[in-house]
């Protein structure tokens, strides 16, 4: 798998194009659903436990700042990219105020920083890993 990834980051192929541009449009529509999500009046949660709702925000979180840095090419585009999902899961956060059945949270905003944090560790661990030159 290392081999693999290592491979797409170092050639410069169509083939590697499209897998930036498939995983982008996977981030833009995680971002979709995400915001989605955050002010549709009810949602209801697949597995359902004490702290479900903070769980899911800081797995969310975690996936939209972790695919930046697979999708773009740069680090400081994957960097930014990842960190704006923090004012992302707060304005979303304070979105939620106005729509009636949901209630605005500082917990939910901590868990969605948490995750963003957790994310670009990731990222940057994955980049670091995988990735043998730079562009």
């Amino acid at each position: 798998m290392s081999a693999m990834l290592n491979e797409m980051y170092t050639r410069k192929s169509s083939n590697t194009q499209l897998f930036f541009l498939i995983i982008l449009f996977l981030w833009g529509v995680s971002i979709g659903m995400v915001s989605y999500l955050s002010i549709v009046p009810r949602v209801k949660f697949p597995v359902d436990f004490r702290w479900a709702d903070v769980v899911y925000h800081f797995c969310a979180y975690l996936w939209l700042s972790f695919l930046p840095f697979i999708g773009f090419r740069s680090l400081l585009g994957g960097s930014i990219s990842a960190l704006l999902m923090i004012p992302l899961g707060i304005g979303l956060e304070f979105g939620q105020y106005f729509v009636p059945t949901r209630v605005f949270s500082i917990t939910d905003m901590a868990a969605n920083s948490c995750g963003v944090l957790i994310g670009i560790v990731c990222g940057l661990f994955l980049r670091s890993t995988f990735m043998s030159t730079r562009y």
